[in-house]
């Protein structure tokens, strides 16, 4: 980090920018409990759909909306505080996806493990301000005691965020990311196969 522009924000733009793509993606996968309730999920159930086809689609909306909401934090801290987002691009733009899958997947378990929309946004701003904590969206996971920060590696939020260090702060190649990529991956495919088992089940 010894090249960077603006060390301080350069450390910082990737744990707040998850911490807020995971508010409003929760939000966005949620979003089902009202559905329910105004009966639009059942109007959609009566089409030639499944419930793993409204799953998927709001899951891949989610997704788009995700990676839109990274790039935007990111090129706004390129244009207005000279983050170097553009030296890494390429790479990070795969942690961006990853990133992106992990926080929808976490709105889905929250959404499967919750019964109403109330109950929901109570466990995911619970959960969501713990992970920033211990993950090191507000500050270096050096600064925690060394049990926190074993701890931390249980969050989504760290691997996401040692993943945008690895790319803005150290300038990886890919090597540098792939254990990141894979972690937050393998968060995404294990989490929605739970809420894809759930929802088909009728749980909502």
């Amino acid at each position: 980090g010894k090249k960077i522009t603006n060390p301080g924000l350069t450390r910082t733009v990737g744990g707040w920018a998850m911490m807020f793509l995971l508010f409003s993606l929760t939000g966005a996968a949620t979003s089902v409990f009202e559905e329910k309730n105004e009966g639009t999920l059942k109007r959609l159930l009566c089409m030639p759909v499944t419930r793993a086809n409204i799953l998927w689609s709001k899951y891949i909306y989610s997704m788009l909306l995700g990676i839109t909401q990274l790039l935007v934090m990111f090129l706004f801290s390129w244009a207005f505080f000279d983050v170097q987002v553009f030296a890494n691009f390429g790479n990070l733009m795969i942690v961006i996806f990853a990133s992106a899958a992990a926080a929808v997947s976490f709105g889905m378990l929250i959404t499967a493990i919750s019964k109403t929309y109330s109950q929901a946004n109570g466990i995911a701003t619970l959960l969501i301000l713990v992970m920033s904590a211990l993950g090191g969206s507000w500050f270096p996971t050096s600064f925690l005691p060394s049990w926190m920060q074993v701890i931390s590696k249980g969050t989504l939020t760290y691997w996401s965020m040692e993943g945008f260090l690895q790319v803005l702060w150290r300038n990886s190649d890919f090597s540098g990311i792939a254990t990141n990529v894979l972690i937050l991956l393998a968060i995404a495919v294990l989490i929605n196969a739970y809420a894809l088992v759930r929802f088909r089940r009728g749980i909502l």
